[in-house]
């Protein structure tokens, strides 16, 4: 059995190195943005203090996300990095697919416990802007699709209500997915490693290809196609969970328990995980073997008949181990964050919650 060397190497410590990095510069942002704020809970507005402005409070509202998706993708990233691993691996003529455990020796044996952080620093620093991007425009296209259901009467039809939802999130998911593609590409390219530093991929992707090489042929549509479809599955299991489990038994106008919306938002986000799996393997192996592969549809003929039908649940078992548990973890350090930044509550936000823990996770 293999084991990780401990204490870490000198190349492993260079490698473990940017995730303390990541958190120092969180933590010290988190630092600058609060100045003399002080853990305590967010009150009313008074005569004697200035109440904030919604712009305010959204701006703080996307950066308590932001900060959220950023702490869920450091701590889960191992599970991350197994999954690409196993996902790129293919077996070819009978070859035995790559299972868990053998992929993380894989990793282990190449650069010890820092290599299953491989990415962690691209991946942090790009997730936090794409999560306030997909915030910002979901927000918008939720707003003005109620606005558009109240003129025309609809706004208390529990599909319409539904519907929007899953329209406002496919639309952020839309526009994200420009923003996200790079990082990913980065990401996977380090996870798999085809590069050692996060420095070294940049500027050779560059000197290869110039900026064509960080939006590989098919990498955004097949991005959407993973996304998109996740969002709207995880929404609306999210929806059927609260309406058949969570909220029976609770009387009008009573609060659902917060244990109850994290074990919603964690098998909302296994069911995603589950049925979106097909899509993010082809979507891994466009984005990390762009040159051999023509297209979507051409990865994906490829890869049932070289390796069948099976190949497409690579990685589905990592992942869950990530998707599950990232909904109540970032629920948890988004709730701490807004506390942190003592975000006064502002009608329309708090709705929001559910669409960002299922946003973090993708």
């Amino acid at each position: 059995c293999l084991r990780p060397s401990w204490p870490p190497t000198h190349s492993n410590y260079i490698n473990m190195r940017p995730t303390t990095i990541l958190i120092l510069a969180i933590l010290l942002s988190c630092c600058a943005t609060l100045g003399d704020c002080r853990l305590e809970p967010s009150l009313p507005s008074s005569p004697s203090r200035r109440p904030q402005s919604k712009m305010v409070a959204s701006l703080k509202n996307g950066l308590a996300s932001g900060l959220s998706a950023g702490c869920v993708k450091l701590v889960l990233a191992p599970f991350d990095t197994v999954k690409t691993l196993q996902q790129h691996s293919r077996s070819l003529d009978g070859e035995k697919a790559l299972t868990l455990g053998a992929a993380a020796r894989e990793l282990l044996k190449r650069g010890g416990v820092g290599e299953l952080y491989s990415g962690v620093a691209v991946t942090v620093l790009g997730s936090m802007p794409s999560v306030g991007l997909y915030f910002g425009v979901y927000h918008f296209c939720k707003k003005k699709g109620a606005e558009y259901l109240e003129r025309n009467d609809a706004a208390s039809a529990p599909l319409a209500k539904t519907a929007n939802i899953a329209l406002a999130a496919a639309i952020g998911n839309t526009v994200a997915s420009f923003t996200r593609v790079p990082y990913e590409v980065v990401k996977q390219k380090l996870q798999t490693g085809q590069y050692p530093s996060t420095l070294s991929a940049i500027t050779s992707m560059y000197a290869a290809e110039g900026f064509q090489a960080f939006f590989p042929k098919g990498g955004v549509a097949v991005q959407m196609i993973r996304d998109i479809p996740y969002a709207v599955y995880t929404l609306m299991a999210y929806e059927w969970f609260q309406a058949n489990w969570a909220q029976q038994g609770n009387g009008r106008g009573q609060e659902v328990p917060r244990w109850k919306n994290m074990v919603c938002g964690a098998a909302a986000g296994g069911i995603g995980s589950l049925f979106t799996n097909p899509m993010d393997v082809v979507k891994t192996r466009i984005q990390t073997n762009p040159s051999q592969f023509m297209g979507i549809m051409h990865c994906a003929r490829a890869t049932l008949q070289d390796e069948g039908a099976a190949a497409f649940m690579k990685g589905s078992v990592p992942r869950l181990m990530h998707k599950v548990p990232a909904n109540g973890l970032f629920f948890v350090c988004y709730e701490f964050f807004r506390l942190l930044l003592r975000v006064e509550p502002v009608a329309g936000l708090e709705s929001e919650k559910k669409s960002l823990k299922i946003k973090s996770t993708s």
